[in-house]
């Protein structure tokens, strides 16, 4: 065993010896080859040669130096590679998803050699004299792995089981088994936690790829206030169940709702979390007045907020049963694709309508097996066809094979990984028409109509491209002969490719 003396000597950064001193000179050099090089590259070289190198430096202080340099360096590479994964189609072409694995492998290094030192610390009895150090450990290692979930996040794919584990142990680490209350030192290393925790509470696999660093940034802010400590051994007596997520540390999960959990499943040895005051944030948001101020201010539009609500407040559940079923259907992506595919250029299951079909169609298909379907939706895995940059909140239309009926539904839930793809499909309306619209100042647009809407009450409904008109605006509607004038309600949906309107009679 090492005596006090050595390990004071190697975890403070004075009279270091020779081999500590070329250790570093070694990381410095590798630090300075990587200027000029491409985030790929930069990346790359980071975790084969630099971060190796810095792990071995046996002075832990002068170690956290070198793996912070790091970092900064993988700062100034990583949000390139990370918009690239955003942006890609689906499933990943080979390229963006070994770019992808590389920012990992960089990211998961980092976090395993911060928790080093602050394991090491641990272990020689140092973390108490020392805290600021170790709890700098424990709150950088965080910061990376939830950035790796955060990276799997933004192509749809669920973060690694090991990833939730290692979060959940190093929280352990500085909670302590007295559980005792973390301080102004130690709160930081909560919210890192907690906001993680947060963040696969509102779902991501279920919302637009593009808003995914809105809602993470919300997710940080709104982690300030949830509160989270250990679970009631009888979850009947918790005060706000449908907002509450039991942890189990021992799990490698975020956890899961309170509301569904069985009754007679115990809480004992688990962990809660209570986002009630998270939902009364959302509130101040949703229901602010023009120009006050509200805390905290949350930088996003009231429809996400919305989003955000439900999926914290519980509410947000399965209307039918699933029936399962392996049947094939080709699907196309994009409003103005839809609009094509369901205007007359749907693919035919009879040869003698080959005659009629426009040559000149502006969509291309994929081809998907409908893994099973409820009444108001389908759940669908890849199979071959052009990749899609398909995003939760996207429309599409689904034909399946040997069938001539066209469903347009909505992009609900996207789960990707390395081996398959797998999308969630809400179905809008029994019957769709495509329709010329012509707005208050005689500007003409072609939508989706919908004539009924039975997930959102008795009215009809307009998919449109956006920003083409407002709510309250007065439309008429050319139907097969015969025109409807129609007022636009509200605004259920809205994103970068479309808004989805109700519609209102006019008044008199």
């Amino acid at each position: 065993m090492d005596s006090p003396l050595q390990i004071f000597r190697d975890l403070l950064p004075f009279g270091p010896s020779s081999a500590e001193q070329k250790g570093t000179a070694a990381v410095r050099g590798l630090l300075d080859t990587v200027a000029g090089l491409s985030p790929q590259e930069t990346i790359a070289k980071l975790a084969s040669s630099v971060l190796p190198t810095a792990s071995q430096q046996p002075n832990l202080h002068m170690r956290f130096k070198l793996l912070e340099d790091i970092r900064h360096e993988a700062e100034q590479a990583l949000p390139p590679l990370e918009n690239e994964v955003c942006q890609a189609v689906l499933p990943l072409p080979y390229e963006v998803t070994a770019a992808a694995l590389q920012a990992d492998n960089l990211l998961k290094g980092l976090a395993i050699a911060y928790a080093g030192i602050a394991r090491s610390m641990l272990k020689s009895q140092l973390e108490g004299g020392l805290s600021h150090l170790f709890h700098r450990n424990i709150h950088r290692a965080m910061a990376m792995i939830a950035r790796r979930q955060l990276l799997a996040y933004r192509a749809y794919a669920a973060p690694s089981a090991t990833s939730w584990q290692s979060l959940h142990d190093l929280y352990q680490l500085v909670r302590g088994p007295l559980n005792t209350p973390l301080n102004g030192e130690t709160a930081p290393i909560e919210h890192e936690y907690v906001g993680a925790l947060l963040f696969a509470y509102l779902e991501p696999s279920k919302l637009p790829r593009s808003e995914l660093d809105t809602i993470h940034a919300c997710s940080r802010q709104l982690a300030a206030y949830a509160t989270i400590g250990d679970a009631l051994a009888d979850p009947a007596a918790v005060k706000h169940p449908d907002s509450c997520f039991l942890v189990r540390p021992d799990e490698a999960a975020p956890g899961y709702p309170l509301s569904r959990l069985p009754a007679s499943v115990s809480t004992f040895g688990g962990l809660l979390v209570d986002c009630s005051q998270v939902l009364a944030a959302l509130d101040r948001n949703l229901t602010r007045r023009p120009g006050k101020a509200v805390e905290p201010d949350l930088n996003a539009a009231p429809a996400m907020l919305q989003s955000l609500r439900v999926a914290i407040g519980g509410k947000s559940s399965r209307r039918f049963s699933r029936t399962h079923f392996r049947p094939r259907g080709d699907l196309v992506a994009g409003l103005a694709a839809v609009i094509s595919f369901v205007d007359g250029n749907a693919f035919s299951r009879r040869a003698v309508d080959a005659a009629s079909r426009d040559d000149g169609r502006e969509f291309t298909s994929s081809e998907w097996a409908l893994v099973d379907e409820s009444p108001d939706g389908f759940r669908l895995r890849f199979i071959k066809g052009e990749k899609k940059t398909l995003g939760a909140g996207d429309i599409v239309a689904l034909q399946p094979r040997e069938s001539s009926k066209i469903h347009v539904c909505l992009v609900r839930r996207i789960a990707s990984s390395q081996v398959r793809l797998e999308i969630g499909l809400q179905l809008m309306s029994p019957q769709v028409s495509v329709v010329e619209v012509v707005g208050a100042d005689a500007q003409e647009s072609r939508a989706i109509f919908l004539h009924s809407l039975p997930a959102y009450g008795k009215f009809a409904g307009l998919i449109i491209p956006p920003r083409i008109y407002r709510a309250g605006e007065r439309i008429v509607i050319q139907l097969p002969g015969r025109a409807l004038h129609r007022q636009l309600g509200s605004c259920l949906e809205a994103n970068d490719g479309l808004e989805f309107f109700t519609l209102e009679q006019i008044p008199d």
